[in-house]
């Protein structure tokens, strides 16, 4: 894997993630719990551009319960437009690197 991208930033508004609080309660708290995993169900996107905040994206993931319990939440990505660009490009490498790669098994099934 390639060195993690550090998002430029420009103004002194920091890149952000808003999970809601609602979330807090479906996440395991024992120390062998590797957190929760959420369906991705839809992303959605928009542009902002404020004289307090300045130019920016605001990405909605939408997340729902896979499992028994049911719930779906709204993750939202705020970052600086800059920083969105350098992510947008480090997503679009990826999957064309991931284009090119050979089929791997991950699991084994037991004999």
């Amino acid at each position: 894997m390639d060195r993690p991208l550090q998002l430029p930033r420009k103004s002194p508004y920091v890149n952000n993630i808003l999970f809601p609080r609602a979330l807090r309660s479906f996440i395991p708290d024992h120390d062998l719990s590797a957190g929760r995993v959420l369906k991705l169900d839809s992303v959605a996107a928009q542009a902002a551009h404020t004289a307090e905040w300045g130019k920016r994206v605001q990405i909605k993931l939408h997340v729902c319960e896979t499992g028994q319990r049911t719930g779906a939440f709204d993750v939202w990505i705020d970052i600086e437009s800059e920083a969105a660009k350098a992510f947008a490009k480090l997503i679009e490498d990826a999957a064309a690197q991931s284009d090119k790669l050979p089929p791997v098994r991950v699991w084994t099934r037991p004999t």
